[in-house]
């Protein structure tokens, strides 16, 4: 029926300009032309698309004389069918891909609406059972499942519903709490490590957890740094073994008060090593792990996400999610509830919250936003030569960037602006905040100055930046055009690297997450794909030095500290450019309970629960 559908939409299209229900005449040459086909072909196609009822056809009588063609259906009415079917077999793209080169905008709107009405949360009756739906929009495409390799934060959020790790984070409380291990300790001089698993921790393809899983997951990613950029977590790690197939023993090289830490991040999440040694890609095609939700279909429309019943740490109150995948340029299309809106950071998030949870009047749906430790930044490419390596032209990029004017004109999830990696709004900001961050500014005329009197030509500045701050992009590049600063901005969803090993941008622009606590700070200084290609050599060793010294050192306000300080001396040189930071905004229905916002800026689909009317 799809083929025939397609065939009626491409002719309906052909001849728009025809009424339903009144033949005009057809010769099988321009029937050919409709549909790319030999004339035998098209006969066939008449004839089925007769025996569907959806046209009538009177073959023309002797050599050249016309046939007679009429169309039986509206386009609109067999367009919305067809959509309508495809996006219940999760064909979203192919779904909008139809809609897009066939629909006018009044089908269009008809066809949102549907969608609008299908979002959200539903309870239906499945196999004599009830099973309870989360069906949600997201306007980004997966990257990845790979817990070792994922970058984006929804790929982040999606790989810790399918995967556990050993230990996990409490951030409410800043502790570290059991999880795949119950319990561990450590010998006096830091040295010695020992997990004891949990019994019963169960993959979702049924077969029980051990040591050798956790072996395989922790050296898969400490051994291959070059493919995996979270190897840094795990450097200190001399040697890991198993006592017994339930407990297993990690010696280090030197104390590291951050491993247990680093053991509750989603690339340390445990992997069965039969399926998954070698990285056959097989496996990420349905990937297995030991999440409180397992994959049912992944493609570049539809991610649908099953509760695992033997979760270890209980079943998911949610029996499915359906996550539809469009393309950005539908970002706004959808009724209420604004589910445009939802995540609008874009799950660039990691929290330092100044929640606020307000319920619309005389409405039926409320609204969660957060402020999230979430920045826009400007990175530059000290790898590369040109005039990013001059402090001067980075100061002056600096003064001509006006993030308050920026905000004002973008608006947005942009927040306040950004004077470094976590939110400090004027008004929560201590006095030593202030003087840390705030600068004088330069007239017009003394920006001019420091461009002369750096060592920038007239050169084209490269801009690389992925489809999430594209505006941002376009907005610097037009504020930098007037001091006679041209910039190139090339969109890229992931840093290239050249066979050099060095990526072509002068510049980069995209959003820093980060947890509470010093983790997320330590990745984005420590990981090529964020931070790394903004240092010389000089500052290179002092990233080095700081991280070491933050390993070792036991006190947590000790180690913000030293951070701080990493971070001023980056602010001070204009090495990288913080612009602003964003908030996130959740709509929800007050019948759902359990609604929370995780360190990546979405749902915690485990907790979500639907109160019975």
């Amino acid at each position: 029926m799809q083929a025939a559908s397609l065939r009626y939409l491409e002719l309906n299209s052909y001849f728009h300009g025809e009424q339903a229900g009144k033949s005009f005449p057809v010769t099988i040459s321009q029937l050919t032309e409709v549909w790319h086909c030999t004339p035998r072909y098209v006969k066939q196609i008449v004839h089925h698309l007769s025996d569907t009822g959806w046209i009538e056809w009177r073959a023309g009588q002797g050599r050249g004389n016309r046939s007679e063609l009429t169309l039986l259906q509206g386009l609109e009415d067999v367009l919305l069918r067809e959509v309508k079917q495809r996006m219940e077999q999760g064909q979203v793209q192919e779904s909008m891909d139809l809609m897009n080169r066939y629909g006018m905008e009044s089908v269009k709107n008809r066809f949102m609406e549907w969608l609008s009405e299908g979002m959200g949360f539903s309870t239906k009756a499945v196999s004599d059972r009830l099973q309870d739906t989360l069906r949600l929009p997201v306007y980004r495409k997966i990257y990845t499942l790979d817990p070792g390799r994922v970058y984006y934060a929804f790929d982040f959020h999606l790989a810790g519903q399918l995967f556990n790790t050993l230990v996990k984070y409490d951030r409410d409380n800043r502790q570290v709490m059991p999880c795949i291990a119950h319990s561990w300790e450590n010998s006096l001089d830091g040295l010695l490590w020992t997990f004891h698993l949990k019994k019963g921790v169960m993959f979702h393809h049924g077969r029980e957890l051990n040591a050798e899983d956790v072996l395989f997951s922790l050296n898969r990613i400490r051994l291959q740094p070059d493919l995996f950029e979270a190897a840094w977590m795990l450097q200190d790690i001399q040697h890991m073994e198993a006592a017994d197939h339930k407990t297993v023993n990690i010696r280090l090289r030197q104390p590291n008060h951050l491993l247990l830490r680093f053991l509750c991040t989603v690339p340390t999440s445990i992997l069965p090593v039969e399926l998954a040694a070698g990285d056959r890609a097989e496996f990420w095609v349905k990937p297995s792990g030991t999440g409180p939700f397992q994959l049912a279909q992944l493609n570049e429309g539809i991610c649908v996400l099953e509760a695992f019943d033997a979760h270890f740490q209980g079943r998911p109150h949610l029996d499915r999610v359906e996550v539809l995948i469009f393309p950005d340029t539908e970002t706004g299309r959808l009724k209420e509830p604004d589910w445009a809106s939802v995540m609008s950071s874009q799950g660039d998030a990691g929290l330092t919250r100044l929640d606020s949870r307000s319920y619309e009047e005389g409405s039926d749906w409320c609204r969660e936003e957060s402020m999230f430790a979430c920045s826009s930044l400007l990175v530059f490419n000290q790898w590369k030569q040109g005039p990013q390596h001059d402090p001067r032209f980075r100061q002056a990029l600096h003064q001509i960037i006006d993030r308050q004017q920026l905000i004002a004109e973008l608006g947005e999830d942009r927040m306040y602006p950004a004077r470094g990696f976590r939110p400090r709004p004027n008004h929560l900001q201590d006095e030593r905040n202030k003087a840390e961050t705030e600068e004088t500014c330069l007239s017009e005329q003394e920006i001019r100055d420091l461009l002369m009197a750096s060592s920038y030509n007239g050169e084209t500045f490269h801009l690389s930046v992925n489809m999430f701050h594209q505006e941002d992009a376009v907005w610097i590049a037009e504020h930098l055009e007037p001091f006679g600063i041209h910039v190139r901005i090339t969109m890229e969803d992931q840093v290239h690297f050249g066979q050099n090993g060095q990526p072509a941008y002068d510049g980069r622009l995209f959003g820093a997450t980060l947890e509470t606590d010093e983790v997320g700070e330590l990745e984005v200084y420590l990981q090529k794909n964020y931070f790394l290609t903004a240092y010389d050599e000089d500052m290179a060793g002092h990233v080095k030095k700081t991280a070491a010294a933050v390993f070792l050192e036991p006190d947590r306000h000790r180690r913000s500290e030293m951070l701080r300080g990493l971070e001023k001396r980056i602010r001070q040189d204009h090495l990288i450019l913080f612009l602003a930071h964003k908030k996130s905004s959740t709509a929800f229905h007050k019948s759902i309970r359990g609604v929370s916002i995780n360190e990546y800026g979405w749902l915690d689909f485990h907790k979500i629960w639907i109160q019975p009317s």
